[in-house]
């Protein structure tokens, strides 16, 4: 297909240029006979001059016909539909930047409702062991000192802010008596960071077919923020172009940003395709211009 498209465009490359050629000899004929030198001047006051015959004015016209029904109509004929084409994939392509510019505010949205709902969560939580535990205690003194309820909502509060403090990484080969700390510590001096790193260790138990990905830990949730921020260089650095950070999220988590992530590609594939399809065919009407 994309073989019978390059055959085609270079059948009008060849087209255009012989009209341009024709044109040419033409007009200098012209030009040479009333004896201007411009386009402009080829007007009806020199045509009507005692030298111009009718039997010359009679071979201009004839040539001129000849180029304009042979040549110059199909191009037009080539040239129209594809420039409407063009107008329609240039809209496209708005609408499909408009649709990935409001997809990444649903991701900034999703991520801040999130956080809304952890701290909700976090709060209702504690509110709701604390007066369960009052309640307990003004009923028996017995099941008051049970403490699994507090137990179960502090573990829950303790959980949740370790995650915060978590970095997960993808994409790091797995070999024997490897140096965790020591990988991931180059992986972030290609970043320009050198944080603290703690309980440094791969996810899941070890397979053949697959790499695990690798989680550690950073003193505070403001340089895991830092680290986050400026994973996007790894993309550019040779060796590291596969390795993905992310922060650790619950499975809850993970099922919605994967989704938001499928949607984002979809997207961004049928933008791409666009834009080749557009060059395309300004490539080619820029040549009739």
């Amino acid at each position: 297909m994309a073989k019978k498209g390059s055959m085609e465009k270079t059948a009008n490359e060849r087209l255009l240029e012989f009209l341009l050629e024709e044109r040419k000899l033409l007009m200098n004929g012209i030009h040479e006979e009333l004896g201007v030198t411009s386009y402009s001047e080829v007007n009806a006051t020199n045509l009507n001059k005692r030298g111009v015959t009718k039997e010359k004015l009679c071979s201009w016209l004839e040539r001129m016909s000849s180029i304009l029904n042979s040549k110059a109509i199909p191009l037009l004929q080539i040239t129209v539909p594809k420039a409407a084409k063009c107008e329609s994939l240039e809209q496209e392509k708005i609408k499909n930047q408009s649709a990935i510019i409001q997809l990444q505010e649903e991701v900034l949205k999703k991520k801040d409702e999130e956080m809304n709902v952890m701290k909700q969560a976090m709060k209702q939580t504690v509110k709701n062991e604390i007066t369960s535990y009052a309640s307990v205690v003004t009923k028996t003194c017995a099941t008051a000192l049970a403490p699994s309820n507090i137990g179960k909502a502090v573990k829950t509060v303790v959980e949740r802010d370790e995650r915060k403090r978590n970095i997960i990484v993808y994409g790091v080969a797995e070999t024997p008596d490897e140096k965790l700390p020591d990988k991931v510590e180059g992986i972030l001096m290609e970043m320009h960071e050198k944080p603290t790193i703690k309980d440094c260790y791969r996810i899941g138990p070890r397979k053949a077919d697959a790499v695990r990905p690798i989680k550690f830990t950073l003193s505070s949730t403001d340089i895991v923020q830092q680290v986050l921020r400026k994973s996007y260089v790894l993309r550019s650095k040779e060796g590291y172009k596969k390795v993905y950070i992310c922060p650790d999220r619950t499975k809850e988590e993970r099922a919605a940003f994967k989704l938001l992530k499928v949607k984002k590609k979809s997207i961004e594939k049928a933008q791409r395709q666009d834009s080749s399809d557009i060059n395309i065919i300004k490539d080619i009407m820029s040549k009739y211009e």
